[in-house]
């Protein structure tokens, strides 16, 4: 286990019950019986759930060869049919391929699909290429929402990267997935992680040997080596 606000056995049936849901869309898919326009809807709940599979099996403790297994298969996937408007799921997407080590030209075609959004921007693409990136680097889209880390890419010093991170699921109210450790009612709840502090910390090859047990820091995820 690496997340401490649920049990093992909440994830088993979270990725039960969301596993199952994707088999019906599937189902629905492959029978015709959803009208074209709604298809890419559908894909993209698919997408949806499938990632916050990925997550919940990081949060279960399962082996990051599997991981890297899910989610190589969900690039392919999302490469074909996803939908990019969305900027917090492009980044974490783009932090766990690469903490991931995807395979090169699956990244490639990543970063192609990425690059069609209007809002990449120059803390994605050094997810991707580190200061080999030959975007402005004053171009970003959320500034208040991510200036902690950007500073962190200018001043490399440990206690902006730690601001950050510990700040990061305070800062991140408005997204879908705030509090849903709260519901009792249904499983929503895959974990909190902030894989773009991950990302950013293995390419500037931060000392975090004092971060294992920091909560929000995929730990395991930024050493992973095959």
């Amino acid at each position: 286990m690496r997340d401490s606000i649920r049990t093992k056995e909440y994830f088993d049936e979270f990725i039960n019950q969301d596993a199952e849901r994707i088999r019906k869309f599937y189902d629905k898919l492959n029978s015709g019986s959803i009208s074209e326009e709604r298809v890419p809807l559908i894909n993209n709940k698919i997408i949806d759930l499938k990632t916050g599979i990925l997550i919940a099996m990081y949060s279960r403790g399962d082996s990051i060869d599997e991981i890297k297994k899910e989610c190589e298969d969900l690039v392919d996937m999302f490469c074909e049919k996803g939908d990019v408007s969305i900027y917090e799921d492009n980044l974490c997407l783009a932090s766990m391929g690469y903490l991931l080590g995807i395979a090169s030209d699956k990244m490639i075609n990543l970063r192609a699909k990425l690059m069609s959004a209007d809002t990449y921007d120059y803390l994605i693409d050094f997810i991707f290429l580190g200061f080999e990136s030959n975007i402005d680097n004053n171009k970003i889209s959320f500034p208040r929402d991510y200036q902690k880390l950007i500073k962190y890419l200018n001043d490399s010093t440990k206690e902006t990267f730690l601001k950050y991170l510990r700040g990061w699921y305070k800062s991140h109210y408005h997204s879908a997935w705030y509090d849903t450790h709260k519901n009792e009612k249904f499983k929503l709840y895959y974990g909190y992680w902030c894989f773009e502090a991950g990302a950013i910390a293995k390419r500037l090859r931060l000392d975090d040997k004092d971060l294992q047990n920091e909560q929000y820091y995929p730990y395991d995820m930024v050493h992973f080596t095959e």
